[in-house]
């Protein structure tokens, strides 16, 4: 009998991390930051374990509602042994450097918590030991009770670079956790990889639970979407901001762009990319022969691309017709898209194409939900401005639809499912089809602070 305990992203998405207890040995699988929250309110609650042993890291994948948090739970537990697949921990080493000047000022003075810095994002980089996909690495902590060796391996989850499941085997008893997991190819990376056989316990991401996969077509019906309104914008003079994540989401709308250029679906106006989305680029194109591919020869940097931050004035974007790749995906207020976007919406011949998820507090889905013609505050300090562009929504999404998810459970057939990652109506939709599809199998709604006995 192991002990799950969640200290965040249960009942919602953000600040993940789980403490598993397994025969004395303590793992934690992720430990992100809350996107919607700032300095310590951001972080999982740590102190839910603080007297538990505490041996091992797992993480699961580089985006920071995953990792973000990893360097506070290092200073808490400097004994840690932290595992990830080799993408994750180069994508880490970029993105964790990137947030240091952010956190600087999200900490009051008064904080028990102080923001990292440089040097121990240096240390914890380092220390991150590393395992490829498919390979079965020891987990036994000091505590252990039993010598029954107990073995991790990490499958490959199709969500981003380094993306991994995590399965965890002892005496023939097995748990996965999926991470952030997608069964479908995108335009880079194919879907996910699975453990074969069954498993005991799965703990399950609910991302889409709620969402009608009806609403979300397939990458290759959306990409045809996509270029045809954007040859009716790019035909009338205009230029299209596309909002993306540095982190998968421009890699891939990048890679899609240039595929449509190539066969004659879009022409070939200037593309604008940079920041640190550039560097996660190069990571991609170095690790595209280590890692599953839909295409292992394709590279990015082969791609003809402008840089964003070179652009003197916000004008020369509309010179001539464009395409824009900026982050940050929801628009957060101070981001590059953000700034574009205030500018984009009072050129009636531009276009605002939205490719992913918009959270409803940020100013990335204010603009997803303004018509033409309607006046919007993309911030509550902002003014407001009419809506001039065009505004167009696309769903290339990077996590398993909810039949998806189901298909998960179906092939590995868990005698227990404990359902993270999701808001309570995907939780619920996801908890309910499971017990009518697969009679026998118990549900447990993961809730921040409660011991499920798994």
């Amino acid at each position: 009998m192991a002990q799950f305990l969640p200290a965040g992203s249960a009942g919602e998405i953000g600040a993940s991390c789980f403490y598993l207890n397994i025969d004395g040995t303590g793992v934690v699988l992720d430990s992100g930051t809350h996107p919607r929250k700032e300095g310590i309110c951001a972080l999982p609650q740590f102190d839910l374990f603080k007297d538990l042993p505490v041996d091992f890291g797992i993480i699961s994948h580089a985006h920071q509602d995953h990792l973000g948090s990893l360097p506070f739970l290092v200073r808490r537990h400097p004994y840690i042994r932290l595992f990830a697949t080799p993408q994750t921990r180069a994508i880490a080493e970029l993105t964790l450097h990137d947030a240091v000047s952010i956190l600087q000022g999200q900490f009051k003075d008064d904080d028990p918590v102080r923001p990292y810095t440089h040097e121990e994002i240096d240390l914890l980089t380092q220390s991150i030991l590393t395992r490829p996909y498919g390979e079965a690495f020891p987990i036994e902590g000091l505590r252990q009770r039993s010598s029954v060796p107990l073995n991790a391996t990490f499958f490959d989850a199709g969500h981003i670079l380094g993306s991994a499941g995590i399965l965890i085997e002892q005496n023939g008893s097995r748990i996965f956790f999926t991470g952030d997991v997608n069964l479908d190819a995108q335009t880079l990376l194919p879907g996910a990889s699975l453990p074969n056989g069954t498993v005991d316990v799965l703990v399950l991401e609910s991302t889409l639970g709620a969402t009608d996969s009806s609403t979300i077509p397939s990458w290759g019906v959306e990409a045809g979407r996509l270029a045809k309104r954007a040859n009716d914008v790019l035909e009338e003079g205009g230029s299209i901001l596309m909002p993306v994540f540095a982190l998968g989401k421009m890699q891939e709308m990048l890679a899609l762009v240039w595929q449509l250029m190539e066969r004659g679906r879009l022409p070939r106006v200037p593309v604008y990319t940079g920041g640190i989305g550039w560097k996660i680029n190069r990571l991609y194109d170095q690790y595209r022969y280590a890692v599953p591919r839909v295409d292992g020869e394709f590279e990015l940097a082969a791609v003809p691309q402008e840089n964003i931050f070179k652009a003197e004035r916000v004008e020369e974007f509309f010179r001539k017709p464009c395409i824009v790749l900026a982050s940050s995906g929801m628009m957060i207020e101070g981001t590059m898209s953000f700034k574009l976007a205030k500018r984009w919406l009072m050129i009636k011949r531009n276009a605002i194409f939205t490719v992913g998820y918009m959270d409803p507090l940020t100013p990335g889905y204010r603009v997803l939900m303004a018509e033409r013609g309607s006046r919007i505050q993309l911030t509550d300090f902002e003014d407001l401005q009419t809506v001039k562009c065009s505004i167009e929504r696309f769903r290339f999404t990077a996590h398993a639809k909810r039949e998806g998810l189901l298909e998960v459970v179906r092939r590995l057939r868990p005698k227990r499912v404990v359902l993270v990652h999701g808001d309570e109506s995907a939780v619920d939709w996801m908890g309910y089809s499971i017990l009518a599809s697969f009679p026998g199998t118990k549900v447990h709604v993961a809730e921040t602070g409660k011991v499920i006995e798994i």
